[in-house]
């Protein structure tokens, strides 16, 4: 069926109106892709953790820490499930302003996170980012896949956050170059008979 137009008659998706469509489409995923930089966790949660407590200090003084709340984030390196309990060995990396994991920024070690909360497979896997607010327990020992051994720090999750999914791929027929209208950038595109009422 043929979408109707407000005086009754019908018109075809022309290439033009096609382009507009998938124009709309992806300012709709660029607005849902700055959700994920919002921060993580809610500011009465961050008030609870002490910001001036930085991994190397953790690190290098975990059992005089014990007890203290913490925020600190990474890259998952490994994640095992027992029953209800979950333990994430992470890689650690300093946080932005933003309270996400700057890669582009040298790691300090590692770190392992237990928790009882429900982790959705989808997010908590390897190579996902992750961000957590927890209580320090003190060190543990790692053994890491060239066999060695090294004491980590293990933080209580109270509040965790990963990495959302990626997005699922754009549907076939946006994909075919066909859609691409060689004259969709012409002096007529976006013009005043393109423009959606209430769109700009």
């Amino acid at each position: 069926m043929s979408p109707i137009t407000p005086g009754g008659g019908s018109f075809r998706l022309t290439g033009k109106f096609r382009i507009l469509t998938l124009f709309v489409a992806t300012l709709s995923v660029l607005s849902g892709c700055a959700l994920f930089d919002s921060p993580p966790f809610p500011k009465q949660e961050v008030r609870w953790a002490d910001r001036g407590i930085l991994f190397r200090n953790i690190a290098h003084h975990p059992k005089s820490l014990e007890g203290q709340h913490v925020i600190l984030g990474g890259k998952i390196l490994n994640i095992t499930r027992k029953g209800m309990v979950s333990t994430i060995i992470v890689k650690e990396y300093p946080l932005g302003k933003e309270l996400h994991p700057d890669t582009e920024k040298p790691s300090m070690g590692l770190f392992e996170i237990v928790t009882d909360e429900f982790l959705p497979a989808d997010r908590y896997k390897p190579g996902h980012k992750v961000e957590v607010i927890g209580t320090v327990i003190g060190p543990t020992d790692l053994r890491t896949a060239g066999g060695r051994t090294v004491r980590v720090p293990v933080i209580k999750g109270r509040h965790l956050h990963a990495q959302a999914p990626a997005p699922p791929p754009m549907p076939m027929d946006m994909m075919d170059p066909g859609f691409m209208d060689p004259g969709f950038m012409g002096p007529g595109f976006m013009g005043p008979g393109m423009m959606m009422p209430g769109f700009f």
